[in-house]
């Protein structure tokens, strides 16, 4: 690919196709870039080999169905008979990034890159595999999907905007390439993008979002709205997002507004009443952009019996605390229970809450 023409489409390998990946697999072949779908569930992509992808959207004019070329993992090593590709975006789960930067990374041309478009902040992971060189990441704010079913995704969030932007990627150095621009104009076919210069800041934004909202939707059992209109279960939130605020700035990092939050708020949230005050006004006017649908990926994960991210995320806060000497044991709690409710020795419900 050359970099230098971002509007220039490229050949594109998204390893998972599931909601986010299936999503952003959809929006860019519907634009007419050329994308290679990969994903582990069989049924999935035969539906998608046969009848394309659907996208089902909040905004009529975001719901379409669309060809696409999907493989399942075990087609990959047939893609040594292939051009390479220029850019493999990662939308596996976090525990899935080791194994899957090695099957995509030697179907990568000289100058291709891998970017995470995960939960959790699996940069380093990547990097240990691909070198940093070769790795970008993509923090998306406001992308709220599911796969409802083979070759059906469903969008419950609206689409970002020039104000509300809806997803940014950046280089881990910091710096404005025209590789980061070229694969921003991409992902622009899906959502609003911008380029950042901060993409730790961003990334652990991203994190304070997921630590206060997935783990608790999934050890309740509450969908998003009723998570945040919920005083008692919107109270852990906040709490989680204040601790998780504090240990990201306490590993020297400069935080982002998202999701309609102000993080400098968010921070002071459990000792000042007027800062909670405005987080919970704007935690329920950002609720209320979502569908009743909406429920997070780990919510998701608990409901179909399948493991979560909750090391990825909670575990993550809870591990990055003890290392700079902030309390975040809150995380490691929520971290404990969402394990015992992987294993089948816990069930969600609200009442959970009541004891942290």
């Amino acid at each position: 690919m050359d970099m230098t023409a971002p509007d220039r489409p490229s050949r594109i390998l998204i390893m998972g196709a599931g909601a986010v990946g299936g999503y952003f697999g959809a929006s860019l072949t519907r634009a007419g870039c050329d994308v290679t779908l990969v994903d582990a569930w069989a049924p999935h992509v035969e539906a998608m080999r046969r009848d394309g992808l659907t996208v089902q959207a909040m905004e009529e004019e975001g719901s379409f169905t669309t060809p696409v070329r999907a493989l399942h993992v075990s087609d990959v090593p047939q893609l040594v008979r292939e051009a390479p590709f220029d850019v493999a975006f990662l939308a596996v789960k976090s525990y899935d990034t080791d194994w899957a930067t090695a099957l995509v990374l030697p179907h990568l041309s000289p100058q291709g890159c891998i970017v995470s478009l995960q939960n959790g902040i699996n940069e380093e992971a990547i990097a240990a595999i691909a070198g940093w060189g070769r790795t970008l990441g993509c923090a998306i704010g406001l992308l709220a999907a599911e796969l409802t079913g083979p070759g059906q995704v469903l969008r419950t969030s609206r689409r970002g905007s020039a104000t509300a932007i809806g997803m940014r990627i950046g280089e881990v150095h910091g710096r404005i390439t025209p590789r980061a621009e070229a694969i921003g104009a991409l992902l622009a076919h899906a959502d609003s993008v911008r380029v950042t210069t901060n993409l730790w800041g961003e990334r652990w934004s991203k994190l304070t979002i997921n630590a206060m909202r997935n783990p608790v939707s999934a050890m309740t059992g509450l969908s998003g709205q009723e998570r945040d209109r919920d005083e008692a279960v919107r109270a852990l939130s906040i709490r989680l997002g204040s601790q998780c605020v504090r240990v990201g700035r306490a590993m020297g990092l400069a935080l982002e507004p998202i999701s309609g939050l102000d993080l400098d708020l968010l921070a002071r949230a459990e000792e000042d009443p007027a800062a909670l005050a405005t987080v919970t006004q704007q935690i329920l006017a950002h609720s209320a952009a979502r569908s009743a649908d909406q429920r997070p990926s780990m919510g998701q994960d608990v409901r179909k019996g399948r493991r979560t991210e909750t090391e990825a995320i909670s575990g993550l806060v809870a591990r990055r605390g003890a290392e700079v000497g902030v309390d975040a044991s809150l995380h490691a709690r929520v971290n404990e229970i969402m394990r015992r409710i992987e294993r089948g020795t816990l069930l969600p419900s609200r009442d959970l809450v009541l004891g942290l």
